[in-house]
């Protein structure tokens, strides 16, 4: 799925500079055909044998072990997989970053792939709420408005923090109620989330180490729905807690709290 993803996402590549292509085990009318079902113009590269795959050191030989994690058995023509993985090139062919995921069926959207692999934002097609508090707005969107079975998705948390006020960051004392994001959904495997840099504040005649966040900030939330095979999908909800404590120069306030709630569909036609 995430190849039909970066076939969607093609015309913005192009016009971004950034060139798609993968290699496969699959013979080359295999890789043909899935090309030709799922509209995919960008190039496919056929590795039979997997002589390139055993080349770079990417040849999965736990793929028995990583099957049975899923509740699955290994085929015969399975054999020679690589692990799954996202490589980008720079314009020299140079390997600039490594994106790869702990099993073979965890995949990055499309979406995401443009943001953190590659710092291309684009308008999120998945749900969003926001809540105001008195001195913060917070948002929350998915990187996808669907979801399958392992996927990775992000939930994103903007705060939008008046101006003169700030927010604390996990650096300040412990008196100091720090912003937290907390994501939780039936079935999900949360990852950690990506913060942004905070900047020390400076207060005259406090003896502290404060360090804040201010203006416009976002955090990304990696998780996926571990969901095995015969299991049900359906819609999935999930909350993500957002707590705070707002500050300007001479007052503090007590913390708030927002409860945000997004709802992802099951993608069909994935199994």
């Amino acid at each position: 799925m995430q190849l039909v993803e970066l076939q969607h996402i093609a015309g913005e590549l192009a016009g971004r500079g950034v060139i798609p292509f993968a290699v496969s085990y699959d013979s080359v009318e295999t890789l043909a055909d899935f090309a030709a079902r799922n509209r995919i113009d960008y190039s496919l590269l056929a590795d039979e044998g997997s002589a390139a795959i055993r080349r770079a050191g990417m040849l999965d030989e736990h793929l028995d072990e990583h099957h049975a994690e899923m509740g699955g058995t290994v085929r015969d023509d399975q054999r020679g997989v690589a692990y799954p993985g996202v490589f980008l090139l720079d314009e020299q062919g140079v390997v600039v970053e490594r994106r790869f995921q702990r099993n073979y069926r965890v995949r990055e959207s499309g979406l995401s792939l443009l943001e953190h692999g590659l710092g291309v934002r684009l308008p999120a097609a998945g749900p969003k709420a926001a809540s105001e508090g008195k001195h913060v707005r917070a948002q929350a969107r998915l990187d996808s408005p669907t979801y399958w079975r392992y996927q990775r998705l992000w939930a994103t948390v903007q705060l939008d923090i008046t101006p003169g006020c700030h927010v604390y960051a996990s650096q300040s004392p412990a008196d100091y109620v720090p912003l937290s994001v907390e994501l939780s959904a039936e079935g999900a495997e949360v990852g950690l989330p990506l913060w942004p840099e905070a900047h020390r504040l400076e207060v005259e005649g406090l003896n502290e180490e404060l360090w804040v966040y201010d203006g416009s900030i976002r955090v990304d939330v990696p998780f996926e729905f571990i969901i095995q095979r015969g299991e049900p999908l359906g819609d999935r909800e999930l909350t993500l807690n957002v707590r705070w404590q707002a500050c300007d120069a001479t007052t503090c306030w007590p913390p708030e709290q927002v409860s945000l709630l997004l709802t992802v569909r099951e993608r069909a036609g994935v199994e």
